[in-house]
């Protein structure tokens, strides 16, 4: 083996010490409080932490770009570390403690997984992620801060993407807190909505659908789509719903989108499309990830065919959104 390749492989190897340090100036909050260029000391004094052990600890972010020491003992962040600054675009702070802590522990099991099929987070926790979430409400921001921000570069593509201007009613499946649905209302000031999602998720919404002046055309409803949706819709959308669940659990969501569709209606799934290609490094990986965290999966052209004909959709189109994202379009069958 040449040296180089030892060389990357040991970095592969060696990822969780980078993740985890970034975790650790998170949570302690110490990349804040570098906005401005600051002393190690000083920053040591405010967030209660050991100074030499703080010292190496942004010594070894500035080895990986997060942070530069501009002069023997004071650092300051770097263009990508001020990705992590709380209330940033992309919600990546959340994304760095919910990777630091809930995620960690359960892909520390990633053995037994692998050796039983059982999810990992199922077997740490004693539940599953979306109970858990339900139970810590401090965690459920966390994640919905991070999922909200990653769908921030996300959905403004699926309104260029796909055509809305013709929709009467839309469904939003799933739909957290309302950024996806707010978007698209505001985008076409004809069109009406009802976000669905679970009772504690759509609490939430009221904030979101006003900030995008949509509140009065959005109906919020609450409850479980594994037992139904709300009828009524010509447009039923989905996004990064099914690929958190197995095929049985997914049809059931689906089996209920079927019955409260209107048979001339359309439904929109948006989730990654894995080709049976060699796939980028991300689009894989988050297939194990799914696999990890909630028993769900990626799935190919060919398996998301599958799943909508079993339900009772026939499939109509793959329409690319980012990288390997796409909107998946089915019809009533």
């Amino acid at each position: 083996m040449e040296t180089r390749n030892e060389f990357e492989l040991i970095k592969m190897i060696a990822a969780p010490w980078i993740s985890q340090s970034i975790y650790a100036v998170v949570k302690l909050g110490v990349i804040d409080l570098l906005v401005d260029a600051t002393d190690y000391q000083a920053l040591a004094q405010k967030v209660n932490a050991n100074p030499e052990v703080l010292y190496r600890l942004l010594q070894g972010l500035v080895s990986v770009g997060i942070v530069s020491e501009i002069r023997l003992g004071t650092f300051v962040l770097t263009d990508i570390g001020s990705l992590l600054l709380s209330g940033a675009a992309g919600g990546l702070s959340s994304l760095a403690l919910l990777w630091g802590e809930e995620f960690y522990q359960a892909w520390g099991n990633v053995l037994e997984t692998v050796q039983t099929g059982n999810t990992a987070f199922d077997r740490v926790y004693n539940t599953n992620l979306f109970q858990y979430l339900h139970s810590k409400p401090e965690v459920a921001k966390t994640f919905n801060d991070a999922m909200t921000g990653l769908a921030a570069f996300l959905y403004p593509k699926v309104l260029t993407t796909y055509d809305f201007s013709s929709c009467k009613r839309l469904v939003d499946v799933g739909g957290g807190c309302g950024t996806l649905i707010g978007l698209i209302l505001a985008a076409n000031p004809s069109l009406k909505g009802v976000l669905f999602d679970q009772p504690d998720v759509v609490t939430q919404a009221n904030t979101v659908l006003s900030a995008y002046g949509v509140l009065d055309r959005c109906d919020i409803v609450g409850g479980d789509f594994f037992e139904t949706v709300p009828t009524g819709g010509d447009t039923y959308v989905l996004s990064n719903i099914i690929h958190d669940w197995d095929n049985d659990r997914s049809l059931s969501i689906l089996n209920n989108c079927r019955r409260a569709i209107d048979e001339q209606g359309r439904l929109l799934l948006v989730e990654m499309v894995l080709s049976n290609q060699q796939e980028p490094t991300l689009a894989r990986m988050t297939d194990l990830n799914m696999l990890v965290l909630t028993g769900g999966r990626e799935r190919t052209q060919e398996e998301f065919t599958s799943l909508l004909s079993s339900s009772g959709f026939a499939l109509k189109r793959f329409l690319p959104v980012e990288q390997v994202t796409c909107i998946v379009e089915a019809v009533p069958n």
